[in-house]
């Protein structure tokens, strides 16, 4: 089973997902995402959508802040991603048309509802007020890229920041394990691939990710920005 590990702030990320799985015909695609986090932006994204960004108005007015501008900030345009289906699943569920077998959500139900929990005190008009007057810098998606390709071959990686709540963390890891392991059984597929963020890929940290629990070696992690190449070599 080859794990492919993404960085969730990619822009590039849905085509670049999409050629992959166009590259490497996996015949099962499973995915990091819950059955409940799905449904959850299936039924609720447009609706939360639209009260961020009327939040954002009223905020960006009050702040004397161009509206479009507003709208660009690292962190707002972060949430705006968040707040619908990640463009892992997107370019799963377009990929699997072809082949008649849709994309298996293996996270942990319990643990993306925990985190929508949150969500009201994130959209909320002082959080907007909040990140706006953070300067937006972050590293570039490369330098992660390059940070994550370290850390799944055992390297430190200077972005990393462990989970406070580790044994919550273990547990998720677990679950997604168990899933994937379940889908394996179900559908006995011969190219399966695995789309998540590339921590989970990671090893030698203090909580045992799905790589490693599942005893995956780093020559069957691939990062999603340089697929072609490490592919190509196999």
């Amino acid at each position: 089973m080859i794990l492919l590990g993404t960085l969730h702030s990619d822009p590039e990320g849905f085509s670049r997902t999409r050629a992959f799985l166009e590259f490497y015909k996996p015949d099962l695609v499973l995915v990091e995402i819950s059955h409940f986090a799905l449904n959850f932006r299936i039924r609720h994204t447009t609706e939360l959508r639209k009260i961020f960004r009327e939040r954002i108005g009223l905020v960006s007015h009050k702040m004397k802040t161009d509206f479009k501008t507003a709208l660009k900030h690292v962190e707002i345009a972060s949430i705006l991603r968040q707040l619908g289906l990640p463009f892992e699943y997107r370019a799963a569920a377009a990929y699997t048309k072809k082949t008649g077998v849709d994309p298996v959500a293996v996270d942990s139900s319990e643990f993306s509802r925990e985190w929508v929990e949150t969500w009201p005190e994130m959209i909320s008009a002082e959080n907007i007020e909040r990140l706006l007057h953070l300067d937006g810098a972050r590293p570039s998606v490369s330098s992660l890229y390059a940070q994550a390709a370290r850390r799944i071959n055992g390297g430190p990686s200077s972005y990393e920041t462990q989970p406070s709540d580790a044994e919550r963390w273990l547990e998720r890891e677990k679950r997604m394990v168990r899933r994937i392991i379940s889908a394996l059984e179900r559908f006995s597929p011969e190219r399966p691939v695995y789309i998540g963020g590339w921590w989970h890929l990671s090893g030698g940290g203090s909580i045992k990710t799905v790589r490693e629990i599942l005893g995956i070696e780093a020559e069957s992690c691939l990062l999603l920005d340089r697929f072609k190449t490490d592919v190509a070599g196999r």
